[in-house]
């Protein structure tokens, strides 16, 4: 019984039609806030099912649109995301994810004239002035060499006539298993600090980079083929820090390694490590989808367990990941110089940042290393199928 009920008393009629007054019906914003949090979970059927009770809700909400297409993505449902990402198109011409969804959803289905497609959106999303880095990373994904080569060429037709002398320049366009790799970073920092400290490298023996012999100082008594992705890493890490406490940042490498894969059966041959410089690759659109198509054919070629990609930041023109973040997503300045390492494996991928700085003087340290969201800062295109 009702606590009023023990006194005996009625409630008025005021009060009566308080008590059993219905709730206010969920809005469209409660919705999808509802499907936000399941697709976060990976319940992707039942965050479909809240974002369609969003629409029916609020039918010209494009942002519902968007987010239940990539819902429908993630289901394999791609008709109904291409269906989606066409409304969401249709109601806001202007919102890029609608157009990153459509040809994620061309892509999908399979087929090379469909995927075709899916770069021609792209490309004249980007052309009407949407520039965005995921259109960008996701074009030279869909369509290779021959998108970021057209995208190259309007770039270069689109950018802006030096001015004759005495004319005032134009002003510019508008912008357009983790925590163990974090603890043995930081375990390859500090011995490479101390191996620095006791014996620093030769000049012509750090030339050479994380060889075998100094990977297995960074491994311990694992063999390459055995470690797991995340030792392999900071296996390849401790050499490259060694040699820039004794070198400085001059000595920072733009270069990829291979985790080999392990010997055949009862062959005596050790697999050797894969070390493959890739400093051209990051001055354009162009040389880095030619440099993945290259590391992609290498990987699955050495059959490799992993990748591990070491990049100074002041050597990349392109991709400038770090740029117009907010704090949160980017810590650090932006002139922040330092080592940008991207780990992949068939089934995983994160993205590390550790800075690196130099004094006046020529006293390097190892300062903050800080995970990156992959899906933001990856420098590459991914280098496994998945």
């Amino acid at each position: 019984a009702e606590a009023w009920n023990l006194t005996r008393t009625e409630p008025s009629p005021e009060a009566s039609r308080e008590l059993h007054m219905p709730a206010a019906p969920a809005t469209s914003d409660d919705h999808k806030k509802e499907g936000n949090e399941l697709f976060a979970k990976g319940d992707f059927l039942r965050a479909a099912a809240a974002y369609t009770r969003g629409i029916k809700a609020a039918p010209d909400s494009h942002v519902l649109y968007s987010n239940r297409a990539q819902a429908f993505l993630r289901l394999h449902k791609v008709g109904k995301a291409l269906e989606d990402a066409d409304r969401c198109i249709a109601l806001a011409p202007d919102f890029v994810k609608g157009y990153h969804r459509k040809a994620s959803a061309l892509h999908a289905l399979g087929e090379p004239a469909r995927s075709e497609e899916a770069a021609e959106l792209l490309l004249g999303a980007i052309e009407r002035g949407m520039e965005d880095r995921e259109l960008v990373r996701l074009g030279v994904t869909v369509g290779g060499k021959a998108f970021a080569a057209r995208l190259d060429a309007f770039r270069k037709a689109a950018a802006p006539v030096a001015p004759e002398e005495g004319d005032k320049p134009a002003a510019p366009p508008p912008p357009a298993k983790k925590a163990a790799l974090l603890a043995a970073q930081a375990q390859a920092a500090a011995a490479a600090q101390a191996a620095a400290k006791e014996a620093p490298p030769t000049a012509a023996a750090a030339a050479k980079g994380p060889t075998e012999q100094s990977l297995s100082e960074g491994l311990g008594e694992q063999l390459p083929w055995e470690a797991s992705p995340e030792d392999f890493a900071a296996g390849c890490l401790q050499p490259i820090l060694k040699r820039f406490l004794a070198e400085g940042l001059v000595s920072l490498p733009a270069v990829v390694y291979l985790q080999p894969a392990p010997p055949p059966k009862g062959s005596r041959e050790e697999p050797s490590l894969g070390q493959i410089s890739i400093k051209p690759a990051f001055a354009s659109p162009s040389t880095l989808a030619q440099c993945a198509d290259f590391l992609q054919g290498k990987a699955a070629e050495a059959r490799a367990r992993s990748a591990v990609i070491f990049v100074r930041k002041a050597l990349i023109e392109y991709p400038c990941v770090w740029k117009e973040k907010r704090k949160q997503e980017w810590p650090f300045d932006a002139k922040a110089d330092g080592l940008f390492m991207q780990c992949e494996s068939h089934n995983d991928r994160v993205v590390y940042f550790t800075q690196l700085t130099e004094s006046k003087g020529g006293v390097c340290s190892v300062g903050e290393t800080v995970q990156l969201d992959p899906a933001t800062f990856a420098l590459m295109p991914r280098l496994f199928a998945t």
